[in-house]
């Protein structure tokens, strides 16, 4: 079986809901209040990073990828 790559996206999102789950969960058991006007930007942000983070990984293996192909200068002479 092929070991596949870490999808951040996926990661972060599941995270960040089950967050947000266990936050109300909290908040029905105790007698603390969520202000539900953070929530959603909360989740917009955090997926923003996760976004962000997928691209910068794919980049860097991109990079790593075509670093292993191209001939380096010292090939060529």
């Amino acid at each position: 079986m092929r070991r596949h790559d870490l999808d951040w996206v996926s990661l972060i999102g599941g995270i960040v809901f089950t967050g947000i789950a266990l936050l109300y969960l909290v908040v029905a058991v105790t007698d603390a209040t969520v202000d539900a006007r953070l929530v959603w930007p909360l989740v917009l942000v955090a997926l923003g990073a996760a976004g962000i983070a997928t691209a910068v990984s794919a980049n860097l293996r991109e990079e790593k990828r075509f670093a292993e192909v191209a001939p380096s200068d010292d090939d060529a002479a």
